[in-house]
């Protein structure tokens, strides 16, 4: 058999991190190789950027040291071949591009203060190459994956969790890939939770039964709320949106009737202080410089607006009602 150049360079189209310990294989067929050799050359000038030296092996695969390339560059590669009679024989050159891995930042979480939370992270890229998109990883306390987002690609990285348990310890992980197709990691970042338990509603009905008996049902209702970041909590009681907005997002129907009373002090005005949030749409409180409330309701693709009283002062009871899909709102000052 005559000796055949080497094919199916691994490093072929791709982009590999220059820091670290890069793996090529090729396949042979012909004569078997004795013998190889692999050169790098850069690109752009043709210049020798990194050379084995022949090297006695059956193997069809070398490990290129760490660092031996440069970062954003574009290379190209060739392996040459020898057989047992001294015959040599060279590959055709290969290109692939180097390029730094993502660096994904997460800030310490420490113990989250509710069932849900917005986690966070950043993407940084050393030769500014952009981010393709990002999968968020939710972990037991035995690093065990319990969730996994479908891949995401909007260039704000967060992602919303609910249904985090009490008295447990748990682990997120983000990961990126740029578009170079490079993946970075945040690693595993550990926090617990901790948190009371909500006061369930109930609504009770009573029904007279035979024998002078009373039949009792019952359907549990939990309406879920929560903030973009971690909660505060003024005296224990009060919740802390000055820089942050509620939401209910969970066990609300934006279609049914409902009536919700609320208390608030020293409000920023032209923000959003509450959220309501439904398959439908959602509904948004704001306090404006008017001095009035205003109640938006986003449903179905169509706005309302409806507009409370005029009120001046620093505490207010805020009461909205819906009924057969009307909205109401009034208020009045709390001193």
């Amino acid at each position: 058999m005559a000796l055949q150049k080497p094919y199916n360079i691994s490093f072929k189209g791709l982009t590999i991190a220059a820091g670290e310990v890069n793996k090529l294989t090729w396949q042979v067929s012909g004569d078997l190789s004795v013998a190889y050799q692999v050169r790098v050359f850069k690109n752009s000038d043709n210049i020798l950027i990194y050379n084995s030296s022949k090297i006695t092996s059956f193997a069809n695969s070398h490990s290129i040291p760490a660092n031996s390339f440069l970062n954003g560059l574009e290379y190209k590669i060739q392996v040459i071949i020898w057989n047992d009679a001294g015959a040599g024989i060279f590959s055709d050159y290969e290109i692939f591009q180097t390029s730094s891995r993502p660096v994904v930042g997460v800030s310490p979480i420490g113990t989250v203060g509710s069932q849900t939370y917005n986690f966070t992270a950043t993407y940084s890229q050393l030769e500014s190459v952009s981010m393709r998109s990002w999968i968020f990883y939710l972990y037991d306390a035995n690093k065990l994956k319990i969730f996994q987002s479908e891949i995401q690609t909007n260039t704000n990285i967060h992602y919303l969790i609910s249904g985090l348990k009490s008295n447990t310890n748990y682990y997120v992980e983000f990961q990126t890939t740029s578009n170079k197709g490079l993946v970075g990691t945040s690693g595993l970042v550990s926090f617990s939770v901790s948190y009371s338990q909500p006061n369930i509603n109930t609504n009770l009905t009573a029904e007279n039964n035979e024998n002078a008996g009373i039949k009792l049902t019952w359907n549990t209702i939990q309406i879920i709320g929560s903030t973009l970041s971690a909660p505060i909590f003024i005296n224990g009681e009060k919740l802390n949106v000055r820089n942050d907005v509620f939401s209910f997002s969970e066990g609300f129907q934006l279609t049914n009737n409902f009536t919700l009373k609320l208390w608030f002090e020293n409000i920023t005005s032209n923000v959003d202080l509450l959220v309501i949030k439904g398959q439908s749409g959602t509904i948004s409180l704001q306090y404006w410089n008017d001095h009035k409330f205003h109640l938006f309701k986003d449903v179905y693709g169509y706005r309302s607006h409806n507009v409370s009283s005029e009120l001046i002062g620093s505490g207010f009871f805020v009461y909205i009602q819906q009924i057969d899909g009307d909205m109401n709102i009034e208020g009045e000052v709390v001193k």
